[in-house]
Order: C-alpha cells, then sequence, then structure tokens
C-alpha cells in the first residue's frame, strides 16, 4: 500500500512538473507575443505593412501559393512559392484590377505598369513540383496612388505567348491572387 501511495505521489509531481512546464511556455508564448503593432505587421521604414497575396488556380489548374511584396526605394521586392504545377517556364504579372473571380483570370484585367515604368515580367523557371524565389519590380511600389496595392499578380504559364485574356476562353493564366494587406483588404468592422 506504502508503495502504491509513493508511485501515486510521484506520478502527481510529475504531473504537476508536466503542468508547470505547460504553463510557462504558454506564458513565454503570450510574452513573445507582446509586440507593437508596427512589429506585427511587418513595417518598412515608410511606416506601410508590406503586402501579401494568396494564388488560387485559375483554367482549371491545380496550382497554389503566395506572393510578398516589399517596397525597397525605387522598387519592390516579390518572393513567390509556386506548388502543383510541375516544371516548365512561367510568367509572374501585376494586372490592373483586384478581382479574381472569374474562372480563367479575365477578371484580373490587363497586364499593368506604374506610368512611365516598363512591364515588369519576372521569369519563374522550375525543375520540380514547387518553386521559391524572389525578384526586383523597378520603378514599382505598393502603397502609392500607383501602387500594386489591391491589384492582381496572375502567374502565366510558358515562358512567352500573350498575356491577354478573353472572358470564358481558357488561357495561360495558372493562378490569380489579390495583393493586399488583412486590414487594407478586410477594413476593420467596429470590434
Amino acid at each position: 500500500m506504502i508503495a502504491g501511495a509513493a508511485i501515486g505521489d510521484a506520478r502527481t509531481i510529475r504531473g504537476e512538473h508536466v503542468r508547470r512546464g505547460l504553463s510557462v511556455a504558454l506564458a513565454v508564448a503570450v510574452l513573445a507575443g507582446c509586440q507593437t503593432a508596427a512589429d506585427v505587421a511587418n513595417l518598412p521604414p515608410g511606416g506601410r505593412p508590406n503586402l501579401e497575396a494568396k494564388f488560387v488556380g485559375t483554367s482549371g489548374s491545380a496550382a497554389g501559393g503566395s506572393a510578398f511584396f516589399s517596397d525597397k526605394g525605387n522598387e519592390l521586392n516579390i518572393s513567390i512559392w509556386l506548388g502543383s504545377v510541375g516544371p516548365g517556364e512561367f510568367r509572374v504579372v501585376i494586372h490592373e484590377r483586384g478581382n479574381c473571380s472569374s474562372p480563367n483570370g479575365f477578371s484580373a484585367g490587363p497586364p499593368w505598369a506604374p506610368p512611365g515604368v516598363p512591364l515588369a515580367v519576372i521569369l519563374l523557371r522550375k525543375n520540380d513540383d514547387t518553386r521559391t524565389m524572389t525578384a526586383r519590380m523597378p520603378g514599382y511600389h505598393h502603397h502609392v496612388p500607383d501602387g500594386v496595392m489591391g491589384r492582381s499578380v496572375v502567374v502565366h504559364a510558358g515562358g512567352y505567348g500573350s498575356l491577354e485574356a478573353e472572358p470564358g476562353v481558357k488561357n495561360n493564366r495558372i493562378v490569380c491572387a489579390v495583393i493586399g494587406t488583412p486590414e487594407d483588404l478586410f477594413p476593420r468592422l467596429g470590434f
């Protein structure tokens, strides 16, 4: 009986240590979350948060991924992750409208560049199923009146060919995403 009580006490002590360890880990996680809004939003020197876009397949594509944008002086840096499309060449282009609702990506509108800036067509070459890359887009910005905020980023299959689309016609637009931040795309509702 005494041995049983000792084992029970050991289990209780061990359980208490586990509970304390979990409590400490939880407290550390909560305190680590005590960052300023600027830290959480990853604010660059200009004070505006970096942007992102989550790709959705178009034209029957199962592709997915994301793009992240950061304003760096007189250029925009873009980091792209593209998956589920296999090897090949792809072009990443900013499009005029922030709308990816059509099945073939037509709703994103035509390719877009800021006034006086050449169209940035980023060539992405893949040897396997997934690919991550970073590129520079000189003359592009994100929160200025002629910035990429609220526009679309579209990935086109193939290293060359038309970037245009027609309503209801399958084309080379394989993924589309609206560019923004959660706060910009979904304004606070007074909560």
